[in-house]
């Protein structure tokens, strides 16, 4: 009886343990971040010092510059801009790149016509086509929305693809001795091996999509993020050049988080029901 009572309360004392660990786990995620920023604004304070507020605002300077954008009635319009286009050319972008990395992972003779395709693609440089872009679509910001969709399919293509390539040959072997059927195979095998893949794939492509976005503003629109950089830069305002780049970067951090953490969320969901139903 003292064995069995020993063991209940050892069952008992695992979930406070776990929790402890993760608590701690997340203690040493938030401190060192912290560490490393507090780094970095030291670093650039003193570079401040060495440099004229022309070239190098302070960090003072441009939390000030920051609070007035973000206090400013046009804040939120502004980033509504950026975030449609990156939506818009995003979503077509995932969708194709998609199709494109399951037809060359499905079938010998898809690989064959589409591969060299996407690695042109994904080898030729963003600027080009955003110097087609502005000619044959003006600079009124779909621009900006084609360089997003046609340079990101490769990277969602390509991820897709290698899913494709990484899939167990035992569990395809197993699949055949036991007949499963195509929608059992595609729904059992083939979209649980593609799945770390599409995710990582999105992750990457959101990342990236960012980048270009603002690029394709700076370069091509008079509205979004990347057009108030550029009149920053133009007015030789260094502070607020440097302050909204906090802003697009801090987004692309939250949209990448989001992402990431709404696709977790889901898998956890699955596994509690998997639990469940055991």
């Amino acid at each position: 009886m003292k064995r069995s009572t020993t063991k209940v309360n050892n069952l008992e004392s695992l979930p406070l343990h776990e929790a402890n660990k993760n608590n701690k786990k997340k203690q040493v995620n938030i401190v060192g971040p912290m560490v490393l920023l507090c780094c970095f604004l030291l670093v650039w304070q003193i570079l401040t010092n060495m440099y004229p507020p022309l070239v190098l605002p302070s960090p003072v300077k441009t939390l000030e510059s920051l609070l007035k954008i973000v206090q400013s009635e046009s804040f939120l319009l502004i980033i509504w801009t950026t975030v449609k286009s990156l939506i818009v050319g995003l979503t077509g972008a995932i969708i194709t790149g998609s199709i494109l990395g399951i037809l060359m992972g499905a079938n010998e003779r898809m690989k064959c016509l589409f591969e060299p395709l996407v690695y042109f693609v994904q080898s030729t440089p963003p600027i080009l086509y955003m110097s087609l872009a502005m000619i044959w679509f003006g600079l009124d910001g779909q621009a900006t929305i084609f360089i997003v969709f046609i340079a990101s399919i490769p990277v969602m293509a390509v991820n897709v693809y290698e899913g494709f390539e990484n899939i167990d040959p035992k569990l395809l072997e197993m699949a055949k001795i036991f007949k499963f059927s195509k929608v059992k195979m595609i729904t059992q095998i083939i979209i649980p091996s593609l799945k770390s893949y599409f995710k990582s794939g999105l992750i990457i492509v959101i990342g990236f999509a960012w980048k270009l976005v603002i690029m394709g503003e700076v370069l091509s629109s008079s509205t979004g993020l990347g057009s108030q950089i550029t009149d920053a830069r133009t007015n030789v305002q260094m502070d607020m050049v440097f302050a909204w780049g906090v802003v697009v970067i801090l987004l692309c951090f939250l949209f990448q988080k989001s992402m990431a953490g709404l696709l977790s969320l889901k898998r956890i969901r699955r596994k509690n029901y998997d639990l469940n139903n055991e």
